[in-house]
């Protein structure tokens, strides 16, 4: 069967405002002083399938930044316009259907738009393996990777324990985002491997288990999907993702089936999920601040400065995290950097939508 990749990206990346917004969430925020976390998921996934088997899903406040992003990488036809953010269960249900609906069958796998990755020989090696893992089983296979360190911001996988790196392995249990001390339990164990949101299945059973897991996506999905080259097509799917519960695929579907797999990877990885996590793609001074941008410092260490169209001087500094824009400027200790989405959810209820 043909493989394809599907890139989810509609997510918004609360937890790096100011960088990233509503309209330019972080899968566009530049990294290494070099291109977008986007369009490096793009050149990893086509040394796996060709351009035109490779598929972004997005939302349609994104839909016109995604277009010139991705320009010249695969076609703009390949681009899958949701009509609301409604979570992962309605982005992989959506494309898979409409996949579904114009190829007849395949082997899909779908990766998040925003997963840091170096080693690109390693990540090949593991979605491969997963394609090859979801035609031998004809069930759902997931990639886990190899803990480095008792993360909280990552969910965990609880595995059959196999020493064999290269083994299918059935998928025990999920644990959501752990405290410190859970996760140093869960990594000691050997058991465990974090989850990076990278799920592999064919059509057929990708489809079985939205079925039976979440009928009414299933259902109200199918009904718009017959209606997407009708003139009026666009509000069969609008009205859909209008009644269908907000979820995440692991949520609604992983947590709940009894066969699902998972494929380990050696290969490193970050979901840039805080301005913290960011910084470790930026170079760092000798007094150990990340600096981009314009900066003057004067006993200033472990810090984050990020500037985009000023100086920013600081004096007598430890552990903070500063970042200037064009209309906000931030200041937080490095150790709240999970929390900033505080100020986002803050933002929202006083009115300052043009900030978000």
């Amino acid at each position: 069967m043909d493989k394809f990749i599907v890139i989810m990206a509609g997510g918004s990346g609360t937890r790096l405002w100011p960088l990233s917004r509503e309209v330019k969430p972080k899968q566009f925020i530049n990294i290494d002083n070099g291109n977008c976390m986007l369009v490096r998921t793009i050149e990893r996934v086509l040394e796996i399938v060709p351009a035109e088997r490779c598929f972004i899903v997005t939302n349609k406040i994104l839909a016109n930044i995604t277009q010139n992003t991705i320009k010249g990488l695969v076609p703009l036809s390949n681009i899958l316009i949701e009509p609301e953010k409604k979570n992962t269960a309605a982005c992989i249900s959506y494309a898979t259907l409409l996949l579904k609906e114009r190829y007849g069958e395949g082997i899909l796998c779908f990766v998040p738009a925003d997963g840091y990755v170096k080693d690109n020989k390693a990540y090949k090696d593991a979605i491969e393996r997963a394609f090859d893992a979801a035609e031998k089983t004809d069930d759902l296979v997931i990639i886990g990777i190899t803990p480095t360190y008792p993360a909280t911001g990552y969910g965990y996988i609880q595995t059959d324990n196999s020493e064999d790196s290269k083994k299918i392995m059935r998928v025990m249990k999920f644990i959501e985002k752990p405290d410190l001390e859970t996760a140093k339990k869960l990594i000691s164990t050997g058991e465990y491997l974090w989850n990076g949101g990278i799920l592999v299945g064919s059509m057929d059973a990708i489809i079985k288990n939205i079925m039976e897991f979440l009928p009414d996506h299933y259902n109200r999905l199918t009904e718009a999907i017959t209606h997407v080259n009708e003139g009026n097509g666009n509000t069969y799917i609008e009205n859909a993702y209008n009644e269908i519960k907000n979820i995440s695929f692991d949520n609604g579907v992983l947590e709940n089936s009894k066969d699902v797999y998972v494929v380990k990877g050696s290969f490193d990885w970050d979901d840039i999920g805080s301005i913290e996590a960011l910084s470790k793609t930026m170079e760092f001074d000798d007094a150990g601040n990340a600096i981009r941008g314009k900066h003057l410092g004067v006993e200033t260490c472990n810090s984050v400065v990020v500037g985009e169209d000023k100086l920013i001087a600081t004096m007598g500094i430890d552990s903070l995290i500063i970042i200037s824009t064009p209309d906000v400027v931030l200041v937080c200790p490095k150790n709240k950097a999970q929390d900033i989405k505080t100020i986002v959810d803050i933002l929202k209820c006083n009115g300052y939508k043009n900030l978000l």
